[in-house]
């Protein structure tokens, strides 16, 4: 039972990555379409932003958890 647990929570760290990750580069095109400036250099630090934002829900759902 605890293998599969490990699987899943895996696999829920994963999903967290991937939607924070998404989350930050739709935050990004949204303010680069509503303030009409060039924010195209900006990409990369929204997307990593968002990973780190979905790490951290991650670890405070597991902290939660216990």
């Amino acid at each position: 039972m605890a293998r599969n647990e490990k699987k899943r929570s895996e696999g829920l760290t994963l999903v967290s990555v991937i939607a924070g990750g998404a989350a930050g580069w739709v935050v990004n095109t949204g303010l680069d379409i509503m303030t009409d400036t060039e924010m195209t250099y900006l990409y990369g630090i929204s997307i990593f932003l968002g990973i780190i934002v979905g790490l951290l829900w991650d670890i405070a759902d597991r902290l939660n958890k216990q």
